[in-house]
């Protein structure tokens, strides 16, 4: 019964008009990101996009007066770290909201266009990529809000799950716990106090929870998109001989696949130049944030509760860089197969006229498409695995200051 209801909920995401990435923009429009709504709507989530810098400076602000803390600096270091992340995404997409909306028009322009074609092989790449990207999209988005869920519980857990705890707060020895580390220009340690700040926490956590689900889902969708377009290509190569009755519908099939092509580089550049920026931040400061999780992890002062959090705020965090690394070399190595689909068509058919045009255009169809992480370095596998060893030698640092 749950899981049908659950299977109903999903297809009113759908998008007609937008058929790969309907639940996106859904989730978009949602949090505030995809602002075609009415003005005083756009103004109000404009408010609440600016009140997460406040929030995030008042992050930082703690941090500071935590300083001489190792332990309150790495979780304030790890929760502040993702907090700006969330923002540079949320701002990035509002800034450059106008080319969102064109990449997406064009997306979904192209998605329309084959499926009025009608060829079944098409069809059934499209059909492939779509439901991968509903299958990633929804158990990234459980996860998110699993994560979010847990951050909210793990102050209530920790105050349950220790006694001694429980009598140092009773005590006035511990403040009670916090969601979040922040500071306000208030006592918010005791009521009510305490109570403006758990709720002030709990709306900033969820708003950017929800906007890191959106946003990362959004660019997964639309590298789905990229790689199964290549596929389509290559397919469309591979066919350029089959069933033909002229020179001339050889040289229409020739033609198509310069426009598809055309078509999949302009997506891909103007994709590649709205997400790089974002991702040379997060790039920058994940090895950071990852390796801090794992040294609060290992702590021998880390309870139950808090270890449960680190390990689901650390698993999302890696998930969801592996989600882009992934993704993006996926984009770059179908790209390189795309030209095969010429020399594994039936060629040999062809005249000398039509073999020229065949190479001009196995010629053009040699440019991989590379996502890049800002001006030096490029989502892929081999960034992934950097990455993680960047993060295990911070660990390592930290560890052996924490032994000194």
């Amino acid at each position: 019964m749950f899981l049908k209801k659950v299977v109903k909920y999903t297809k009113r995401l759908e998008d007609s008009n937008n058929p790969l990435l309907g639940p996106t923009l859904k989730g978009l429009y949602l949090f505030g990101l995809w602002q075609t709504g009415s003005k005083f709507r756009t103004v109000v989530y404009n408010l609440i996009h600016l009140s997460t810098v406040f929030f995030v400076i008042s992050q930082f602000i703690d941090l500071y007066f935590v300083r001489h803390d190792i332990n309150k600096v790495l979780n304030n270091m790890s929760l502040t770290i993702l907090s700006v992340i969330c923002l540079a995404k949320c701002f990035s997409y509002v800034f450059w909201q106008s080319e969102w909306r064109k990449l997406a028009k064009y997306i979904s322009e192209e998605d329309l266009t084959q499926i009025k074609k009608g060829d079944p092989i098409i069809l059934k790449h499209m059909e492939d990529y779509t439901k991968y990207t509903r299958i990633i999209t929804y158990m990234f988005w459980t996860m998110v809000f699993i994560t979010n869920f847990l951050l909210i519980l793990t102050p209530l857990l920790k105050y349950v799950s220790s006694h001694s705890y429980r009598e140092e707060v009773r005590l006035g020895i511990e403040p009670l716990p916090q969601i979040l580390c922040s500071w306000f220009p208030f006592d918010n340690e005791r009521m009510p106090g305490y109570l403006i700040s758990v709720i002030v926490h709990i709306v900033m956590g969820s708003q950017g929870s929800g906007v890191l689900a959106v946003y990362d889902m959004n660019a997964v969708a639309i590298m789905s998109y990229l790689k199964g377009q290549m596929i389509i290509l290559r397919e469309k190569c591979n066919s350029l001989f089959d069933d033909v009755t002229s020179t001339r519908d050889v040289l229409d099939r020739i033609k198509e696949c310069h426009r598809h092509h055309n078509v999949l580089l302009k997506h891909s550049s103007v994709f590649n130049s709205l997400l790089s920026p974002t991702m040379f931040v997060y790039v920058l400061m994940c090895s950071i944030t990852i390796c801090g999780s794992v040294v609060q992890f290992s702590s021998k002062e880390a309870t139950a509760s808090q270890k449960l959090w680190v390990f689901q705020y650390t698993s999302g965090l890696i998930s969801q860089l592996f989600l882009y690394c992934w993704h993006s070399n996926e984009v770059t190595l179908n790209s390189k197969l795309v030209d095969r689909g010429i020399y594994s068509s039936d060629w040999w058919k062809s005249n000398v006229h039509l073999r020229k045009h065949l190479l001009l255009l196995a010629g053009k169809l040699n440019h991989p498409l590379i996502l890049d992480a800002g001006p030096y370095t490029t989502l892929s596998i081999p960034t992934f695995i950097e990455i993680m060893k960047g993060s295990y030698s911070f660990f390592t640092l930290f560890s052996q200051m924490q032994e000194a």
